[in-house]
């Protein structure tokens, strides 16, 4: 499963290659070192890293760096095919979601070494859940984490007034989610059908921790799923859409879609990453005030947790000069820019807890929601085949969000398959 604002970057349609002038490479000397560094990121983005490694260029004068710009989509599997036919990036940006095959794979270099030599560098500067989640692999470390993708609640605050309902805190719980869905649940016209709803069940996984269940066995050998405290919870999950009907049905969003929904003020509750604040409420929301809250715990507090990291590649030619790459990548001014900017949380506790993100002016107010939830964020589990894994639980799954088939039915399926493909990749 790839996080949402991963997704959205799919707005590259092809490979492109970016460097300082143009899709030209930068300007080098007899004696320089060229490093090739593969991101994901979108033009904007693109163009301020060009810029941004000036600075770097005047520490470091002897190399120049070449951006090739991949879709996301794309971009494991050309990390495969490059590595094996030998034309390997030198540094690649590396998403939570493929981060174990590729340590598995050995297609990253061990970054221990590095970080023990570097008297510069400080790993405990960087959130711990980060670098176990998406940095770590069988004890070693494999990349450095350049951003938290974490999820909180956004609400209507003014749709809240409206209804008198108070607005939401980390009190809340599952039983008063759902009583606030349905006070906020409304046929606007008499028409006998809903045109406003009060929330929309989003992230899956974060029902099943919540309610005390889990993806995998702490083994990681065996998917349970087909668990009660899963399917029980994921039966909760539809049942706000299929008995409930405080979330709208496939059909309901199906021309504009959730976030849409939540701009244009038809849904009162939406959960999404800090992220979404920047990229799209604060441009699209024209109409009522809105603020974030935690998200609303069952048996205990859980939210799904990923990100992005950066790796230096195995097949490096220059490693010493990848490492100072990585470095620059992860370093505080590069995270800053892009809390101020985009208000993606860094991985940095020292940026991320500073100005940089957490008293930005623009909304929302509460900010916090997000930084406290990375002491309970979940990555998804780390596994050799969780790309492959992922998708057939997540086609399984679907069937009962949607009410198609029971949950219990629906886990028992997705966890058997699940089971086949660990099997598979254990021989």
């Amino acid at each position: 499963m790839k996080t949402r604002l991963h997704a959205i970057i799919l707005i590259c349609a092809a490979v492109v290659s970016f460097a300082l002038c143009g899709c030209s490479k930068p300007k080098t000397k007899p004696g320089m070192i060229e490093l090739k560094m593969t991101l994901w990121d979108k033009q904007e983005d693109l163009e301020f890293y060009a810029r941004a490694l000036k600075e770097f260029y005047k520490e470091h004068p002897n190399i120049r760096v070449t951006i090739e710009a991949t879709p996301w989509v794309r971009m494991f599997d050309k990390l495969l095919v490059s590595t094996a036919g030998g034309r390997a990036p030198d540094v690649s940006r590396i998403s939570s979601t493929w981060f174990t095959p590729c340590a598995a794979k050995n297609l990253v270099e061990c970054l221990d070494p590095y970080i023990k030599n570097d008297p510069e560098f400080d790993i405990s500067d960087f959130y711990k859940p980060a670098v176990e989640g998406w940095g770590t692999y069988k004890g070693k470390i494999y990349a450095i984490p350049g951003d938290v993708d974490i999820y909180a609640m956004y609400y209507n605050k003014d749709m809240f007034d409206k209804y008198g309902v108070s607005y939401p805190d980390e009190t809340w719980d599952w039983e008063k989610y759902l009583w606030a869905a349905k006070k906020l649940s409304k046929d606007l016209d008499g028409d006998g059908k809903l045109e406003q709803w009060g929330c929309i069940p989003d992230q899956w996984q974060d029902y099943v921790w919540q309610n005390g269940g889990d993806i995998l066995s702490k083994d990681n050998r065996k998917c349970i799923l087909d668990q009660p405290a899963a399917y029980e919870a994921l039966q909760w999950m539809s049942n706000l859409r299929t008995k409930h009907h405080v979330a709208p049905t496939p059909a309901d969003a199906a021309d504009i879609g959730p976030l849409k929904m939540f701009t244009n003020g038809q849904i009162g509750m939406y959960t999404s990453g800090s992220w979404c604040a920047a990229l799209f409420l604060n441009k699209e929301i024209k109409t009522f005030d809105y603020d974030a809250a935690p998200i609303p715990k069952g048996k205990r507090r859980a939210s799904f947790m990923g990100g992005a990291a950066f790796s230096m590649l195995s097949r490096s030619k220059h490693k010493k000069e990848a490492w100072e790459l990585v470095k620059f990548m992860t370093s505080p001014g590069m995270q800053r820019h892009f809390a101020e900017e985009k208000q993606i949380i860094p991985s940095r506790k020292s940026v991320a807890e500073s100005g940089a993100y957490l008293y930005l002016k623009d909304k929302p107010k509460n900010k916090q929601a997000f930084i406290d939830a990375i002491s309970y964020g979940r990555p998804l589990p780390k596994v050799e085949c969780s790309r492959e894994m992922n998708e057939i639980i997540a086609s399984g799954i679907t069937l009962a969000i949607l009410g198609k088939k029971s949950a219990k039915d629906a886990c028992r399926l997705a966890a058997g398959r699940a089971n086949d493909i660990l099997m598979y990749s254990a021989e």
